[in-house]
């Protein structure tokens, strides 16, 4: 069976396994190091920067370390989607040769688990390499004055916590691949048997209730480890809660789309998100937590900057710098997992493309319906979860200092406005790279019936 799987998989492209082993990768080895900064005792015995060293600020980096593999595991989802037409026919080509529904979905998972598995290991030299760029004890980087240090040395992960990081992201892979094989299989003849599937539902809306329990701990005890921990998770619950949220917003707004649609392209997005809403949500839910984290911070950053007595600290200018970092890391991922989901649906929707270029439907126009589909989900997210950072942060600022200047404000547009052209401009370049999978997908060829 495994060796049928690696046919398979060796069958899905080269360049489909590289895209599952990239991702898997980058996230193994950010979550390699977060293990290591877990380990470090309450005095490290190495030179590290505050963020790291301080252990009221550790307990955020290693949440902003996690949640950075967030965007990546999305890219992966994307990735194992990718060519789902194709595979389907594959797997249903199994059960005519008298494979079990079962078994089917075991090589499914084989499939995308084999070069998991491999990019899952790698991930341990990714973490090697962290580990030499920038941290403790620094050898290559030792010249680079302005490389904070924010990888541990003199702790590593043990064997065990090695083994359990690289068996938790291949089984992530695993359970993907699984996943994506159950909706498919139920005959032989599964691909053109397939049910009208349920809108999304707002069950995110649920997690980022924990959200307003942000500050409260803090107005009681602002040092209080325990307090710190309950702002933690209420901030977590926060990110899954608007990821959760991806695919349900994109629903809402394409129906809105719809019935004011004043043109092809914005029509044809608004079409594609009201009858599949959960690719393209999925790909662009990440941007939702990019929007949160970036509304909370341009909070902060606004404080920071009318502090005139912090304002030559670089304790705080490197950190920011560190976040801005983050964030564009995020955002570099989270396009990339909008470029898959594009070309995933032009090669999974060869046929009515056809049909629509031949009907006088130009490419011009079909560019630019990936990408209002793709801003039209991405961008009321994202706005949503700055606006949900915001709110929190300020009224949490106007509890323990007061009313916030009105000049705050206006940095804080800035920065809001500086995101959304951010996301539009990633999403702009992503769009356009896939333009020739497109020009590919409406050849007249793809006009005869398979």
């Amino acid at each position: 069976m495994i060796r049928l799987a690696w046919w398979l998989a060796r069958a899905g492209g080269s360049a489909r396994m590289i895209l599952l082993a990239v991702p898997t990768a980058l996230a193994s080895g950010l979550l390699l190091v977060a293990v290591a900064m877990v380990q470090l005792p309450a005095m490290p015995n190495e030179v590290l920067f505050d963020l790291v060293a301080d252990t009221g600020t550790r307990g955020g980096t290693v949440l902003a370390v996690v949640a950075l593999t967030l965007p990546l595991l999305a890219l992966l989802h994307q990735v194992v989607r990718l060519g789902t037409a194709s595979r389907e026919r594959r797997l249903a080509a199994l059960r005519v040769a008298g494979a079990t529904p079962g078994q089917v979905r075991v090589v499914g998972a084989l499939e995308v688990g084999l070069p998991v598995t491999a990019g899952a290991v790698l991930g341990i030299g990714v973490y090697a390499l962290l580990r030499l760029l920038l941290g403790g004890e620094r050898t290559l980087a030792a010249q680079l004055d302005w490389t904070p240090e924010l990888v541990p040395t003199t702790v590593t992960p043990a064997w065990w916590q090695v083994v359990g990081v690289v068996a938790l992201v291949s089984l992530a892979g695993v359970v993907t691949g699984w996943w994506a094989s159950g909706h498919v299989i139920a005959t032989p003849l599964g691909v053109t048997r397939r049910q009208r599937r349920r809108p999304p539902r707002p069950w995110g809306m649920l997690l980022l209730l924990g959200l307003p329990v942000l500050g409260v701990p803090e107005l009681f005890n602002e040092n209080d480890e325990s307090a710190q921990a309950v702002g933690l998770a209420c901030v977590s619950l926060a990110i899954v809660g608007v990821l959760a949220l991806g695919s349900w917003t994109a629903h809402r707004v394409g129906h809105i789309a719809q019935r004011h649609a004043r043109s092809a392209a914005t029509l044809l997005a608004a079409r594609r998100l009201v009858t599949d809403p959960r690719s393209v949500g999925r790909a662009a839910a990440a941007l939702g937590a990019i929007g949160l984290v970036s509304g909370g911070a341009s909070v902060v950053i606004a404080d920071f900057i009318l502090d005139q007595s912090e304002t030559g600290d670089s304790f705080y200018i490197i950190s920011f710098g560190l976040l801005g970092l983050a964030v564009l890391v995020a955002l570099v991922a989270a396009a990339s997992s909008i470029a898959v989901c594009a070309v995933e649906a032009l090669l999974d929707r060869k046929r009515p493309l056809a049909s629509l270029h031949a009907s006088g439907v130009t490419i011009d126009t079909l560019v630019a319906a990936l990408r209002r589909e793709a801003l039209l989900a991405a961008i009321p997210l994202a706005v949503m979860g700055m606006l949900l950072g915001i709110v929190t942060l300020v009224g949490l600022y106007s509890i323990q200092n007061g009313v916030m200047p009105s000049s705050a404000f206006g940095l804080i547009l800035i920065q809001a406005v500086l995101t959304v052209l951010l996301i539009w401009l990633a999403i702009g370049v992503v769009t356009t790279a896939v333009r020739p999978w497109l020009r590919r997908a409406t050849t007249p060829a793809n006009l005869r019936t398979e």
